[in-house]
This record gives C-alpha cells, sequence and structure tokens, in this order.
C-alpha cells in the first residue's frame, strides 16, 4: 500500500469538537461568483473568502486551498476537523499546502511534510457550469499522503470537461490511531469534511454538488469503499471509483496495543496529552519504529505483516466490517467502478531486489499461513515462465492484499443489485529492468493520463503506452459523466471483466484458478 520511492515533493463523545452531524450535515450553498476567468488570475469566492488562482489554457487551477484548520495545533490535536474561518483580502491559491506530516519516502526516512491547514487541489475547466465531480483520496498504506503528487495533476480530467479534487488527510498516529478520549479514525472524518466542502463550494468552480464521484488508489480506494458504507458520508457523493482497494482494518479490541508499544518507543504514556507533547520528528520516528516492528507476524499474530495504524471499527464512526458496512448502509443503486492491477506486489518486491531474495520456503510458508490448498503451490508456479520463488510470493500476496478484497467488493455490490463494472490492469510495464510488471500504482499514471510526469516515469520504464492512457482516461471519464465507461457490467455467471492491455478486451472470468483458492471472505 505504499512504496520507498520519491513523490513530487521531497468527536463522537461530549466535549470533543464537531459532532458527525455538524460535520456533515451541510446543505448545498448558493453559487458563488469567480471573476477574472479570461485572465491569468482567476478568482473564485467559497464561504471563506476569496482565493486567486492560475489559469493555463482552458483549465483553472486553484492549489492548496484550505477545507479544516490546522489540527496538529495544541487546541485541536487529535480531535475532530474544524473549518477554516473566513479569511479578509485574496488568499493566494496558486501553490500546493504542505502534505500532512509523515514517513519521509527519502533514503533513512524521517519527518516529510508539516503542520498546517488541511488542503485540497482543484482543477476546473474555464466557464464550467453544472460539471461533474471527481474527488480523488490518495492512498499510501493510511501512514502517507500527498494530494500533490504530479500523477494527481487533474488537468486532463478538466480539459474534458470535469472538475476535480485532490486531497489530503491526516495519517499515521494523528488520523488512525486510537487514542483514549479522542474521536476515532480522524482521517476518515477529515475526508468527510472535505467532502462536505466540495458539497458546499464546489459549484463556485463550476462543478455540480449533485453529480460527484468519490474515487482513491490504494488505501484511498479502501477509504471510498469505507465512505461508501459509513453512516456519516452517506448523500456526500452519487458514484464511486476504487482502484486496488484492501481490506485493512483493526477491532477495537486489537488497538490497544499497538497504542502501547507506539508510545513505548516514545517513551510516554499513552495518552493524548503526553503524545500531544511529543515533537513531530520523533512522533514520526515512533511511527517507523511500529511500522516496523509489525513486520514480525511471529511477535504481532494476525494483526502482524500490516501497517499498524488503520481503519477501525468503531461501532460509530465505522458501525461494521467494510462488507457488512455496505450492506447496511451504501445505497444499492450507486455506480461502482473497481478493479486491481495483475501484478500488485512487484512494486514492494522488485526495486529493492527482495524478489531475489526469498527462499522456497517463504512460498509455503505464505500458502499456509493464508489457508490456501495443496494444489496452491502449483497454481501459483504458473505465473510467469520459470517462476522463481520470489515471482510465487508476489503473486500470492498480490491477490491476498488487493485482488481477492477487491472482488469481495464487486461481489458485494452485485448482490447489492448495485451497478458494477470491473477492471484488470494487465500491461507490463518495463520499469526496473522490465521486471515491474502490472504493478501496484502502474495503473495511475494511465487513468490520469500523466504519463509524462516525473513521477510517473521511473514505474512505467520510459514513456509509458499513451493508447492505454486515453483509452483509460476516456473510460474514467465517462464513467465519471454519464455513469457507464462502456463496457460490460459485472455480474457473478460469466465475470465479465476489462483486461487494460496494449490490447483491451473484455474477458471472462480472468485468472479463475487463482480466484477459486481464495473461497473464504478475505477478513473482509
Amino acid at each position: 500500500m505504499t512504496t520507498a520511492f520519491p513523490t513530487r515533493r521531497g468527536v463522537l463523545a461530549g466535549g470533543m469538537g464537531l459532532s458527525l452531524a455538524a460535520l456533515t450535515g451541510c446543505a448545498s450553498g448558493p453559487a458563488r461568483a469567480m471573476r477574472g476567468v479570461d485572465g491569468s488570475s482567476p478568482v473564485a469566492t467559497v464561504a471563506g473568502g476569496e482565493l486567486q488562482g492560475r489559469r493555463a489554457g482552458d483549465v483553472l487551477s486553484f492549489l492548496g486551498v484550505p477545507y479544516a484548520l490546522d489540527p496538529y495545533a495544541a487546541e485541536r490535536r487529535f480531535r475532530a476537523p474544524e473549518p477554516v474561518p473566513a479569511w479578509s483580502g485574496v488568499r493566494p491559491a496558486t501553490a500546493t499546502g504542505p502534505m500532512p506530516p509523515q514517513v519521509s519516502r527519502a533514503p533513512g526516512g524521517g519527518l516529510a511534510g508539516a503542520a498546517g491547514d488541511l488542503t485540497l487541489n482543484i482543477w476546473a475547466p474555464a466557464n464550467a457550469q453544472g460539471a461533474p465531480v471527481l474527488v480523488w483520496i490518495p492512498g499510501g498504506a493510511y501512514f502517507r499522503v500527498d494530494a500533490s503528487e504530479g500523477w494527481y495533476d487533474g488537468s486532463a480530467f478538466a480539459r474534458r470537461g470535469i472538475v476535480v479534487v485532490a486531497v489530503n488527510y491526516r495519517v499515521g498516529i494523528d488520523g488512525f490511531m486510537a487514542i483514549d478520549g479522542m474521536p476515532p479514525n480522524r482521517g476518515l472524518l477529515d475526508q468527510v469534511a472535505a467532502l462536505k466542502w466540495v458539497r458546499e463550494n464546489i459549484a463556485t468552480f463550476g462543478g455540480d454538488p449533485g453529480r460527484v464521484t468519490l474515487a482513491g488508489q490504494s488505501a484511498g480506494a479502501q477509504s471510498v469503499m469505507l465512505l461508501m458504507g459509513m453512516p456519516a458520508a452517506q448523500g456526500l457523493f452519487q458514484r464511486a471509483i476504487a482502484q486496488s482497494p484492501p481490506v485493512k482494518h483493526l477491532m477495537p479490541e486489537q488497538t490497544p496495543r499497538i497504542t502501547e508499544a507506539t508510545a513505548a518507543f516514545l517513551k510516554v504514556e499513552p495518552t493524548a496529552a503526553a503524545l500531544a507533547a511529543v515533537p513531530l520528528s520523533a512522533l514520526i520516528g515512533a511511527t517507523e519504529a511500529t511500522i516496523a516492528d509489525l513486520r514480525n507476524v511471529a511477535k504481532w499474530g494476525p494483526i502482524g505483516g500490516q501497517p499498524p495504524y488503520l481503519p477501525v471499527i468503531d461501532g460509530q464512526v465505522l458501525t461494521d466490517r467494510p462488507l457488512d458496512a455496505l450492506r447496511r448502509h451504501a445505497p444499492r443503486d450507486m455506480p461502482l467502478l473497481i478493479g486491481c492491477t495483475d501484478e500488485e506486489a512487484r512494486l514492494y518486491l522488485v526495486p529493492s531486489g527482495a524478489i531475489d531474495r526469498i527462499p522456497a520456503p517463504a512460498v509455503a510458508a505464505a500458502l499456509q499461513r493464508f489457508g490456501l490448498p495443496a494444489q496452491a503451490q502449483a497454481v501459483y508456479a504458473q505465473v510467469r515462465p520459470g517462476a522463481s520463488p520470489g515471482d510465487m510470493l508476489a503473486a500470492i500476496e498480490s491477490d491476498q492484499t488487493f485482488r481477492i478484497p477487491t472482488l469481495r467488493y464487486a461481489e458485494n455490490r452485485v448482490a447489492a443489485g448495485a451497478p458494477v463494472w470491473y477492471y484488470h490492469f494487465a500491461w507490463s510495464s518495463p520499469g526496473f529492468g522490465g521486471r515491474m510488471g502490472a504493478g501496484h500504482v502502474v495503473d495511475v499514471p494511465f487513468v490520469f493520463d500523466t504519463l509524462g510526469t516525473d513521477q510517473a516515469r521511473p514505474f512505467l520504464g520510459g514513456p509509458g503506452f499513451a493508447p492505454l492512457a486515453a483509452d483509460m482516461h476516456a473510460r474514467w471519464a465517462a464513467f465519471v459523466t454519464r455513469g457507464d465507461p462502456g463496457w460490460a457490467r459485472y455480474e457473478l455467471a460469466g465475470r465479465p471483466t476489462m483486461r487494460f492491455d496494449t490490447e483491451s478486451r473484455v474477458v471472462a472470468d480472468p485468472l479463475a484458478e487463482r480466484r477459486r483458492l481464495w473461497a473464504g471472505p478475505s477478513g473482509a
């Protein structure tokens, strides 16, 4: 759900701030004026005041737009997000805001980002009126996020008449660690606050608050599925796109151990007051230590081998496990575009060279841990010609972490009667010596048609395959605009799946033999 590569840039209880009702109970505000659209410095009026953006051709951009007050300030630490008060004058919105404090992707790790207001970035067609809206939730394993990464640039969508909003939110300890007396799932509450901001303000940028598609990749995609089943998010979006959504969450009884371990690394008590007094750099150090510690599956058991700071099924923000919540709360008619890449886990094993250091016993251990049947070894030996233990383990981990959860989400929505479109991304990237393949996140620059960004090129092994980007981008735009990407809906009899590759086509039940190995609910 994350990677080690550089990016574009180096309460629910009384007295805990906003209630969920206050957080989400907004109504669409009146359309506000925008002036200077024909020049290079358009000015938009939102609820808080005026924002000065930038025009490039037919695309307007407003970057670093604040939607929630600095949640790292002492008086708001670990609390629900609070709206930004009105400001006077014209506020510049021509540069992205800082990404929230998080573990750096640079060699050696450490603190990246900075405290400050939570922000979002907007790209809009010039002179748009009633345009569809795409709200993008970036991924990062719930301990990293950056809405300003190069491949999330929404300009190509804006040129197709779509308003794009990319959202930052709290991650790691501040966003997701359970802390007594503080609201749970604060990062998800941030996402809800951003959606509320969109509903109230997006008409200013020519967007229709009643035509919002919520989309994301990896942890962002899981966030989309969680928000679909989250009572506080109902009505804030009308369509959904989930690219490689895992099913990673904690139950309340599992959280104290992680909180106590994190506090132990910091040598403080596991209380809000004690944690808030720790400098951000030290807090990020504890984040890194806890992430590393959880890799010890023998020590941590069922919660080992995954990120430590995950959404919690707390009974209030998240009322049920993800699939149960979807059945209980998600609109039955909400269109869903969902899928994954064919070789997700190669992202984590190829660039570091770890794929060549996997011993054969590790494959057998993974098959046993995941409870797969005896024939699974032979099935996974066929994933690539002359598959090595590393190739096999990558395929097993790809299925367990991403592909099977993605299938379960799709099956859940089909059973509910929702229109679902399913895809596999099969294009094999020549990146990293031709070994990246159809790895996790490789599909993102194809969807945004941002193949030429500096961030995308290493993952693509060069310029990528432009015809595929044109096709995928157009289909995503069609879904956002019309609610249909243009291939057969998913159903369980034939399982029609769009397989995106140098020659894309709909196929029936791809990787069926592997699918049948995973008969259980995949933890959802």
